[in-house]
């Protein structure tokens, strides 16, 4: 059976004998536009050619009965579900398989009558419109972001970062680049081939733009020799997701970042106030002592975070010996 038929049977809902017995006149009005196939005929058809089908009289059917309008509604929307789940695939999809309720899902929680259907190859107008937007309104600005000078400043890169991209409504570029378990927060594995799945945009089109922006940004800030070897092995697609993901990797596990720990952690375990001859104020050091936690915190795997009691036994330590401040944290 071809894909017409088997549309025209399954979803208009007009047997298959109707176009054998050669007096139906939606079969009748399609042959005499030529309409012999789904996807080389009727898709080229629109809405108001559909709707405006009438089946002339001939020899074999003199008087041929009026074309029911939800015979043509149901065509139209055959088409219009065509290119939506085609869209939604990215590739021409097997109307030979396509399911009646699914079809019958598409007509009545999907489908519009206002909106012109547009081939699933053809952006959306609201994808231009995104991509128009974005071009006008974002620009890569260097005083935005904070540099990565070398590996001591990653945290605070990191952070920058993203805060930077949040504001402009771009968190989808530092997502994780393959499907992740929401509940092991491992990636997904293909069941077949064993291969992680790649993430995809909801709009390909206007995520190009953004990943390219991304990444001139990041080419930019990234003055590190392994910022810069990360970015140049990903400069072809670039891929911003994985970019983010392989500089996140490499800076929570190389030897820099733990001796950057050891750095910060010696720093709250040892320092008292009373011996570092400290000239600003208690509230300063006390600001400074909490934001050094809050780094070592951040650098840290959730099971080796600091425990709230350790956070104030650290603290009160570093009061041991002030007058004034030695008791605060017993109270």
């Amino acid at each position: 059976m071809q894909m017409l038929d088997r549309v025209i049977a399954n979803l208009v809902g007009i047997p298959l004998a109707a176009r054998h017995a050669g007096n139906n006149p939606l079969w009748v009005a399609f042959g005499e536009m030529g309409v012999q196939g789904f996807l080389g005929d009727l898709i080229t058809l629109t809405k108001e050619d559909i709707m405006n089908l009438q089946a002339r009289p001939t020899c074999a059917v003199p008087h041929p009965a009026p074309i029911p309008i939800t015979w043509k509604w149901k065509t139209v929307i055959a088409i219009a579900s065509y290119q939506h789940y085609a869209r939604l695939k990215g590739a021409s999809i097997n109307m030979h398989l396509f399911p009646a309720k699914l079809f019958n899902y598409f007509c009545i929680s999907i489908y519009r009558h206002d909106e012109k259907t547009i081939p699933w190859q053809v952006e959306l107008p609201s994808q231009v419109n995104a991509k128009a937007s974005f071009l006008k309104s974002i620009k890569p600005n260097l005083k935005e972001c904070e540099v990565l000078r070398d590996d001591k400043s990653w945290l605070l890169f990191r952070e920058s970062t993203k805060t930077t991209i949040m504001s402009h409504n771009l968190l989808t570029m530092i997502l994780p680049p393959f499907l992740t378990d929401p509940n092991m927060g491992e990636f997904v594995l293909h069941p077949i081939t064993g291969e992680m799945i790649p993430y995809k945009p909801d709009d390909p089109g206007l995520d190009k733009i953004q990943r390219t922006w991304f990444f001139k940004v990041i080419v930019d800030i990234c003055q590190t020799l392994v910022g810069k070897k990360i970015v140049k092995q990903n400069c072809k697609l670039m891929d911003m997701r994985l970019v983010w993901h392989e500089l996140c990797k490499h800076y929570q596990n190389s030897m820099s970042s733990k001796m950057r720990n050891q750095e910060l952690l010696r720093y709250v375990h040892t320092n008292q106030l009373i011996n570092l001859g400290h000239r600003g104020t208690s509230q300063s050091y006390i600001t400074n002592f909490s934001e050094t936690i809050r780094q070592f915190q951040a650098l840290q795997t959730d099971e080796n975070k600091l425990s709230d009691q350790m956070y104030v036994d650290f603290l009160n330590n570093s009061m041991r010996g002030t007058p004034h401040l030695e008791g605060v944290l017993l109270l």
